[in-house]
């Protein structure tokens, strides 16, 4: 099947290569490359997607390309077809989070010393660790207690937070993605790494309604945050712990403000570059849900 490189240039380079990225991926480009920035602050992406599946009306309508605060320019070619997943995985290295948590493929060699490795097999999405709202995430939830809590893994991607969550002592996780690949990738690790206590199905925010939780996990882009804060904040037990991302720092008092519109309060905070992670909490004597 042969492929359409496209190649932007942007600038500023920061957050808008990440967010583009993202909003590639939700339109089938399934490969990256990130070219060399320049010292203007600029910098350059190529994304590769399906011929068949290349889209340039769709490609001007991304948010990060008619952001007034970017300017970004592209153009396209036509390339042969070449082993996309093997050519990934060679780059694919392993991530430490601390001395507590470790994610790799099952290419690489185990390590001694970690208190949990996650074997995650990289087929191109995201939730691998390498993202910098995945670590973020990693690390929000190492201060929690798990041990018999039901956590929601949103936009599950590898399934790799639900993996932790069950290593952590998790007694139950829903893992949903919006991308029935991702969560096919997903069933494949919750297999691989030995657990049995995650259900992985394909579905949006209103999958948790009816639902309750002591944790939910949404790392997921900003303004579907904001339009599924009360489907999340419904499906909070009290005194339980939501933790988002996917957003940049400049957003997150938007995400603070409508948080504590729907009674929760503001907890952890976050930043790793320009990513940011906010952390809140459904109060003890909440009748939610």
């Amino acid at each position: 099947m042969p492929y359409t490189e496209v190649t932007f240039l942007i600038e500023p380079v920061d957050p808008w290569r990440d967010l583009l990225m993202t909003e590639l991926a939700d339109i089938g480009y399934d490969s990256f490359e990130e070219g060399p920035d320049n010292p203007k602050g600029g910098g350059e992406l190529k994304g590769y997607v399906r011929s068949d599946r290349f889209d340039a009306k769709a490609l001007r309508q991304l948010l990060s390309l008619r952001d007034p605060h970017v300017q970004v320019t592209w153009q396209e070619r036509e390339i042969a077809d070449r082993n996309w997943n093997a050519e990934w995985e060679s780059s694919f290295q392993p991530v430490e989070v601390g001395r507590s948590v470790r994610i790799r493929a099952d290419f690489h060699a185990p390590a001694e010393g970690f208190m949990h490795e996650l074997v995650i097999t990289p087929r191109m999405a995201f939730g691998t660790g390498h993202h910098a709202t995945t670590r973020m995430m990693v690390q929000a939830m190492l201060d929690l207690d798990l041990r018999d809590k039901d956590v929601c893994d949103l936009g599950c991607g590898t399934g790799v937070l639900a993996i932790l969550a069950e290593r952590m002592g998790a007694r139950h996780c829903d893992a949903f993605d919006i991308d029935p690949g991702a969560v096919d990738n997903a069933i494949d690790n919750v297999a691989r790494n030995g657990c049995s206590r995650i259900h992985c199905a394909v579905g949006v925010a209103d999958a948790l309604e009816g639902r309750q939780y002591d944790l939910i996990l949404a790392n997921i882009e900003r303004n579907v945050l904001l339009d599924a804060m009360p489907i999340l904040s419904a499906a909070m037990r009290p005194g339980a712990a939501l933790f988002l991302s996917g957003f940049v720092v400049t957003d997150r008092h938007m995400l603070a403000q409508r948080a504590r519109e729907h009674g929760l309060e503001l907890a952890e905070r976050l930043d790793e570059g320009d990513w940011a992670l906010l952390g809140c909490r459904q109060p003890l004597n909440s009748t939610q849900g």
